[in-house]
């Protein structure tokens, strides 16, 4: 019985957007970064374009024969070759390590590593792609609901004493100046701006993305609408901080 291989065919459109992003690790007002948000497509996805495109194609004998120039590139490399891959892009080997005047300090690990030069061709298919519009990353947590671990309930009654579980997105705390803070509330129902009045959660049992759940302090008082704030520097799982605090506010709470 003849082998086969299932793709799945997909298309994308001429047009994309820019992403801004704030740098993680300067001032709040030095600026920002852009991506043009794409998606990768596999050898897969390319072979099934082949046969959408062109009727009748054999997937298996394309998928073959990509898979031997594969092999051929990574071995020319290995020899120390550059290889100019289908008249795409230049595969070449650049010096890893650091330059002391003229002396070439090699890194021990990897004493050379691989680059690649887009051909005239690629940059002629780069200028008919088309920026449809430019916007804004979220990069603010946020909170998207506050769980009683004791009763289990999401209305916003939380138990004196008792865990609490708030869910969401770039929750994770991190930075001495982190914290989660129970706000008392101001005339417009928003934590007040005195911050000697917030009281802080001191005890955290557990610190995600996703998911960060404490202990209510025996400070907080029942029956009085607080919002709870988490405040972070984190940035990434590199351990690098940001230089500025994102913060994330719930809906009102109330404890019992």
């Amino acid at each position: 019985m003849a082998e086969v291989l299932n793709t799945t065919f997909s298309d994308s459109t001429k047009y994309g957007k820019i992403v801004l992003y704030e740098h993680h690790f300067s001032d709040k007002n030095s600026g920002y970064f852009g991506r043009f948000e794409r998606r990768t497509i596999d050898t897969k996805t390319l072979i099934a374009r082949i046969q959408q495109r062109k009727a009748g194609t054999n997937e298996l004998a394309v998928q073959q024969i990509a898979g031997f120039l594969k092999e051929e590139v990574l071995g020319a490399l290995r020899s120390g070759e550059a290889v100019n891959v289908l008249d795409l892009g230049i595969l070449y080997l650049i010096p890893n390590g650091k330059f002391d005047g003229m002396t070439f300090i090699a890194d021990e690990k990897q004493p050379l590593v691989a680059r690649c030069t887009p051909t005239k061709l690629v940059q002629q298919a780069a200028a008919e792609v088309g920026v449809q519009e430019v916007v804004m990353s979220n990069t603010e947590p946020v909170i998207t609901s506050v769980t009683d671990r004791f009763t289990g309930r999401q209305d916003g009654l939380l138990t004196a004493g008792k865990t609490v579980l708030l869910s969401g997105s770039r929750l994770k705390l991190g930075g001495d100046l982190s914290g989660i803070f129970l706000c008392p509330l101001d005339d417009q129902k928003q934590p007040v701006a005195d911050e000697s009045r917030w009281i802080a959660c001191t005890v955290v049992t557990r610190n995600t993305m996703n998911h960060v759940e404490f202990f209510l302090p025996e400070t907080a008082e029942s029956d009085i609408e607080y919002r709870i704030l988490v405040r972070s520097f984190y940035a990434n799982s590199k351990h690098i901080l940001r230089k500025t605090a994102r913060q994330a506010v719930s809906d009102i709470v109330v404890i019992e």
